[in-house]
């Protein structure tokens, strides 16, 4: 019922840091730049989003799923990994354990250095915090069993998201009983970037599952502990840092949700003139649904 994902939305300060770290540091691309259009906040029903600069850059793959970065102001009370919602990308990279030296005296600052999975050995990954403060995880996938894909540049594509929950059942119940994903049993994981930035001891373990979606995609639902709010949102805007996920579904129609606005068909990227909507998920997450016959 959904996926691929076709792009992923953030809200960014200013787009000229942007456009130089992604392009200078993990090889992406401009591929298209201007203003946000009335259709596009439209769909968003965020109307001060109106005639904003974006930007959007796709990895030096060609592979269709792409960044856009819209420039925007901050949102007091947001601070990254401390709020529910959309909370990092996730991206494959040839040779994860070069990236650290990639990284260096550029606009990203490491959180957590290369390092196996606790669940696996086959998927090895490392986090960094971007020019925005948005937080990267950068990952090498050693076999092709796991469906993910590999990568067909030095940092290719994103190819999971990680949303933050409250509970593991807000979870299951949306993804899985609302929307039919087959969705995994949750289960104990350390995670490296989280512990960090929270101050927790770093082999702390926290539940998480995924939701397999379509395509050499997957979404990470991870339970976030105690402390954690609602992400701050201005009226009328888009949520701050990682605001939107925009995935692939074939008819808006059977998608059992309530959408912010009618359906509307922008063009550009990631539209292409196709009827798009946007549902809210349990957490606060902000999910776009393009149509694709």
């Amino acid at each position: 019922m959904l996926g691929p994902i076709l792009a992923v939305t953030l809200a960014v300060p200013d787009l000229a840091v942007i456009e130089r770290a992604y392009g200078e540091t993990l090889g992406y691309q401009v591929v298209e730049r201007g203003e946000i259009s009335a259709e596009v906040s439209g769909v968003w029903n965020a109307p001060i989003t109106a005639g904003r600069p974006y930007l959007i850059m796709q990895p030096a793959s060609g592979a269709d799923m792409v960044f856009r970065f819209v420039e925007s102001p901050p949102v007091p009370g947001y601070e990254p990994l401390k709020t529910f919602g959309w909370n990092a990308n996730e991206l494959l990279v040839e040779d994860v354990d070069s990236m650290p030296t990639r990284l260096e005296n550029s606009e990203f600052q490491i959180i957590a250095m290369p390092r196996n999975l606790s669940t696996t050995d086959d998927i090895k990954a490392m986090q960094a915090f971007g020019p925005a403060k948005e937080l990267t995880y950068f990952t090498t996938v050693k076999s092709t069993s796991f469906g993910l894909g590999k990568a067909e540049s030095y940092v290719d594509r994103v190819f999971i998201v990680i949303n933050g929950g409250k509970s593991m059942d807000s979870h299951i119940n949306f993804y899985g009983k609302t929307l039919g994903i087959e969705v995994s049993k949750p289960q104990p994981v350390r995670m490296s970037a989280l512990n960090a930035i929270l101050g927790f001891d770093s082999e702390r373990e926290h539940p998480l599952s995924t939701a397999n979606i379509g395509g050499p995609f997957m979404i990470e639902l991870d339970q976030y502990p105690e402390g954690t709010i609602d992400r701050p949102l201005l009226p009328g805007d888009i949520p701050p840092g990682i605001s939107i996920v925009s995935f692939v579904v074939e008819d808006l129609d059977t998608i059992p949700v309530n959408y912010r606005s009618k359906f509307l068909k922008p063009a550009g990227r990631p539209y292409n003139g196709n009827r798009s909507g946007l549902t809210v998920g349990p957490n606060g997450e902000w999910i776009e649904l393009i149509e694709r016959k």
